[in-house]
């Protein structure tokens, strides 16, 4: 799961913090600074030097030498602590992505782990428990709401449905219609032809006696 963002209150309150815990190296760029996990790993040693050993972690450039301090922070130390980091967060750290290590230093202070604002101890901020409860009711009612999007797109799809339905039995009985039409067209067309052969057969009949008696006269 994603760690949540910081506000710019929280920002200013870990940066404060930090700079309040004397720290081997001075701080420049905080996403760099903390990126091999040794200044992190000096920061829980402020606060438990028993639990940090921090021969551990040797100052690193390299993605392996950091990927291996992070890990031994996570599996020596967090877990101790009652939480635990995805490889994708603190791979997020080592490769000094934007907010990363705030958003560590965050969980890190939330965790309640290294005592509360005022004490000398991490900032105020909510509970592990209190973030992860606050995380997941705003998943809910983002799901709510794509449950809402989907009931009205459905509702959408459905009546274009009826009108598709629609259109195709109106150019059905406009297609039936027209085949009636042309079929009577035929059909009066036949007609006119077989009434015009009658006409012609019975003017030929007429017209015999009439030879007859000219040629009788001769």
């Amino acid at each position: 799961m994603a760690l949540p963002d910081c506000t710019e209150e929280e920002l200013q309150a870990l940066y404060e913090w930090v700079d309040s815990v004397p720290l081997s190296r001075p701080k420049k760029s905080i996403a760099r600074d903390f990126a091999d996990g040794v200044l992190m790993a000096e920061l829980v040693h402020h606060y438990f030097p028993k639990l940090v050993e921090l021969h551990n972690y040797s100052p690193a450039h390299n993605s392996m030498q950091k990927a291996y301090n992070w890990s031994t922070l996570n599996q020596k130390v967090f877990k101790r602590m009652g939480f635990m980091l995805a490889r994708e967060q603190y791979e997020a750290v080592s490769n000094a992505d934007p907010g990363a290590v705030e958003r560590v230093l965050k969980l890190l202070a939330a965790s309640g782990a290294l005592g509360g604002a005022g004490s000398g101890g991490a900032p105020a901020f909510p509970t592990l428990d209190q973030a992860l409860a606050s995380s997941l009711a705003e998943k809910e009612q983002q799901l709510e709401e794509m449950r809402d999007v989907n009931e009205i797109l459905e509702t959408k799809i459905s009546k274009l449905e009826q009108l598709v339905r629609l259109k195709d039995a109106k150019i059905q009985a406009l297609l039936a219609k027209l085949q009636a039409a042309e079929q009577q067209q035929h059909q009066q067309q036949e007609n006119q032809h077989q009434q015009q052969g009658v006409g012609a057969a019975a003017c030929t009949v007429g017209a015999a006696p009439a030879s007859v008696q000219l040629a009788a006269g001769l």
